[in-house]
């Protein structure tokens, strides 16, 4: 039975992965990269719970020297501070909105997903 699990879980971090890897190609020509400041974050539970807590941020930036603020909050690690400077995804029509999905991130799904399915395969677990 927990083979049915490791199997359903090596499927699902597959199908992120790949979507995460597939939107990257896809808008990697509407999309660009720039340094951002954080001008707030939020937690959907108080900040001292770790497990299953994510934390947002709304980025100040700068791109051909005009200023915007981020219309939407993307993820960010639960060390982020407020003024923490970091390189996000904005799109190019409309450089209000941010994108969260990263190549690192897939390849990383995907790679988890490689190693479940080799512990299922083998019965290493």
């Amino acid at each position: 039975m927990e083979m049915y699990f490791i199997y359903l879980a090596a499927t699902l971090f597959l199908i992120l992965g790949i979507g995460d890897l597939g939107r990257s190609f896809i808008s990697r020509s509407t999309t660009d990269f720039t340094t951002g400041e954080v001008l707030s974050t939020w937690s959907p539970n108080p900040e001292a719970v770790k497990r299953g807590n994510s934390k947002w941020a709304i980025f100040s930036y700068s791109i051909n020297g005009k200023k915007y603020i981020s219309k939407n909050r993307i993820q960010v690690s639960m060390t982020t501070k407020v003024g923490d400077k970091k390189t996000i995804r904005y799109d190019k029509k409309s450089p209000e909105k941010l994108y969260s999905f990263s190549i690192k991130r897939g390849v990383l799904l995907c790679t988890v997903s490689v190693v479940l399915f080799v512990i299922g395969s083998f019965k290493l677990l």
